[in-house]
């Protein structure tokens, strides 16, 4: 969950030693479903050098993506 990624991420800050560096990177997919093409995406990220295994990972999460609504305990067909 959130909270518990944003605790730890503030732990590790926190016991960090003189020198070391941390870097966090926070993404936001919430509309990648159903508001941008995902072949755009997949590009974009290439341009920045993002490849191997963290490309993949966002292929994979896009390629599976499906929206689907939550209500009353019930979930329509995504």
């Amino acid at each position: 969950n959130t909270t518990q990624a944003l605790v730890s991420v503030v732990d590790r800050i926190s016991r960090a030693e003189q020198g070391e560096v941390t870097i966090g990177v926070l993404l936001d997919f919430q509309k990648t479903c159903d508001t941008v093409q995902h072949k755009i995406i997949l590009s974009k990220l290439l341009r920045y050098k993002i490849r191997g295994t963290p490309h993949c990972w966002f292929t994979n999460y896009l390629l599976g993506c499906q929206q689907r609504v939550i209500f009353n305990d019930c979930i329509s067909n995504g």
